[in-house]
């Protein structure tokens, strides 16, 4: 199969969160067994030719909405899956991906011609796609293209559409005429809008699962989650609607990239039987983060990697991890950015804290490694998780994850039971710092134990989602459609 995926980030080109990394991983699953994967990306200002990529002018000039894209081309990373990138600099070259914090104005048009370029690119080079995947709001806008403005050219005549919401609380509510003047959808008037305006305003998502073939939810707990009051974030009766063509399906992790034998981001490899590397590469991130006379290798270290947003959990954490940090009973280590209170919250905890908490503001690559390889427990207390990928990533460096019990983060944390020594994690169900502050002291108590913490560290790591076992459901689901239709 021809598979073309659209999406907003990119591993290795352009990441703020899992979105990239997935958006990577799974085109390399598909290639492994044997499939054909496209992808199609804006070029941004972040984006450009290193040792690494080289980009291939294409000599292909796309007009779209009055703007002029030219298409370069280049390989996902250590693969020959083509990566089309798309130069518009009025677009496209800008800081960041979205624009922080409340995203650029002109998102739905720099969004819509990257849907509408991904069509035009097919076209120029004669390719049929059997697959369009779209990947949350950003490219959501494809579904309807397909139905709509390429539903009678031959090319996309039998293709089929699957969109995948990585986290429906984020859903592209653009302005009603501005979009019907971008994409001239007749949206405006009452039999169409019912497929683009969700309560009288466009919302991407929307149309994108009104239009799609089939959606995906990120996991099977996230899936159920999101036909409730509580996860819906307002469409829960659209995806009730449509629930014969919701799908869960758990996101897999690339093991080539997160593996302690082997991450080309870490000094100190180890495996399952020989933790010496952690030992050593926990030395190291002490070390570098904490100043020599603060040095206390007995305590245990809490990591936290993440973008800052109420979602992650970090209004119970304060109030909460305070308490700790004043006993100096634990280390922990944050990197992360995002919500602007969260980065203040954080910068406090540092200066008030500087024998104890740890803040790097940003995004890291080499620093996310090794804290999710290094640190002794991993913080992910959401209030909502769609599937998550770093409490995965941390189990297979036997850094344990401290989670609530909440979509994926439910289907791939086991609590530790320590009569039974089955669990790989460390899980509580209430939204509230009382509940967090129990796992908290459960992970400071399990440490002191240590062949107890040596039990659920093994435990850990065997923890095993790969990205072939996720790329095979989808080409499940794909070939289901193909074959139905």
């Amino acid at each position: 199969m021809t598979i073309l995926l659209s999406s907003a980030e990119l591993e290795h080109f352009a990441k703020v969160g899992g979105l990239a990394d997935i958006s990577a991983a799974l085109p390399i699953g598909w290639e492994k067994l044997g499939h054909e994967p496209i992808i199609v990306l804006p070029k941004y200002g972040c984006i450009s030719e290193s040792d690494s990529t080289t980009l291939i002018d294409m000599q292909i000039e796309l007009t779209i909405c009055s703007h002029t894209v030219h298409v370069y081309k280049t390989y996902i990373h250590n693969t020959l899956i083509p990566v089309y990138l798309l130069e518009c600099d009025e677009l496209y070259d800008r800081p960041g991906i979205y624009g922080n914090p409340d995203g650029y104005a002109d998102n739905d048009l720099r969004f819509y011609v990257l849907c509408k370029a991904a069509f035009e690119i097919m076209i120029k080079l004669n390719i049929s796609p059997d697959i369009i995947s779209a990947h949350d709001y950003h490219t959501a806008l494809l579904l309807p293209m397909l139905k709509l403005d390429y539903a009678d050219h031959p090319l996309f005549s039998k293709t089929k559409g699957i969109l995948t919401i990585h986290n429906a609380q984020y859903q592209g509510w653009y302005d009603n005429d501005r979009m019907h003047d971008i994409s001239n959808w007749d949206f405006l008037n009452d039999p169409y809008e019912s497929q683009f305006l969700f309560k009288k305003l466009f919302n991407a998502l929307y149309a994108g699962i009104y239009f799609a073939d089939a959606v995906v939810a990120v996991s099977p707990g996230y899936a159920k989650e999101i036909l409730t009051v509580e996860f819906g974030e307002g469409l829960e009766e659209i995806f009730q609607q449509f629930q014969g063509k919701l799908h869960g399906i758990l996101n897999g992790v690339n093991y080539d990239v997160w593996n302690p034998e082997m991450d080309e981001y870490i000094t100190h490899h180890f495996t399952i039987n020989d933790v010496e590397g952690k030992v050593k590469g926990r030395h190291q991130l002490i070390t570098q983060l904490f100043p020599s006379s603060y040095n206390n290798e007995s305590l245990p270290v809490f990591g936290i990697v993440s973008r800052f947003t109420s979602q992650k959990g970090f209004n119970i954490l304060k109030g909460c991890i305070e308490h700790y940090l004043q006993e100096d009973s634990i280390r922990l280590v944050v990197l992360g950015s995002g919500d602007r209170s969260y980065e203040e919250y954080f910068t406090a905890l540092h200066q008030r804290f500087p024998k104890s908490c740890s803040y790097t503001q940003g995004y890291n690559e080499s620093l996310a490694h090794a804290i999710l390889a290094y640190a002794d427990f991993f913080l992910m207390p959401s209030a909502f998780e769609p599937c998550g990928l770093t409490q995965i990533y941390a189990m297979k460096y036997g850094t344990i994850p401290i989670v609530r019990h909440v979509g994926g983060l439910k289907d791939t944390v086991q609590a530790f039971d320590k009569d039974s020594k089955i669990g790989n994690g460390l899980v509580f169900r209430d939204f509230n710092a009382i509940a967090l502050s129990e796992s908290i002291e459960n992970a400071i108590l399990c440490y002191a134990n240590q062949p107890l913490m040596n039990v659920l560290i093994k435990n850990s790591m065997k923890t095993n989602y790969p990205i072939a076992h996720t790329a095979e459901q989808y080409l499940v689901l794909f070939s289901n459609l193909c074959d139905h239709h």
